[in-house]
């Protein structure tokens, strides 16, 4: 994946390719660690991801469409600690959603309901996780 304005160059950590129908979708997978210094590492690669994503034409990295960013974290309380940083440090993709998980999500029998989003509640101006029922390519 080339970050255009930072003029860097980076792996995603998976990639899985879903298809139906004719249409395609990628799903970039990017696994959040708690070692040490975690936060700082984290930010420096949602930056580059930022400019990508945000910079994004058709055929950039060899994706034919936006991948959809999924982030992998240790479990529920590090999902929240790592949605912390990317807000502390504006970080937000516009247009484009990033999803959350967990280890323990991805080790289910089934995949349909283990993203998590962050919405934000417009009355309030706060955050809620929410469940998302991932409906590949409908």
């Amino acid at each position: 994946i080339t970050a255009k304005m930072n003029g860097k160059t980076f792996k995603a950590h998976g990639e899985v390719k879903i298809s139906k129908a004719g249409k395609s979708l990628s799903l970039v997978f990017e696994a959040v660690r708690r070692e040490d210094d975690w936060e700082t590492k984290f930010v420096e690669r949602m930056r580059l991801y930022k400019d990508f994503l945000e910079n994004f034409v058709p055929f950039d990295s060899t994706y034919e469409a936006r991948p959809q960013l999924i982030l992998v974290c240790e479990d529920d309380k590090h999902m929240i600690e790592t949605f912390k940083e990317i807000v502390k440090n504006n970080l937000e993709v516009n247009n484009t959603k990033i999803y959350f998980t967990t280890d323990l999500k991805q080790n289910s029998e089934s995949l349909d309901k283990s993203l998590t989003e962050f919405a934000k509640n417009e009355e309030t101006g706060k955050f809620a996780a929410k469940n998302v029922e991932f409906k590949i390519l409908e």
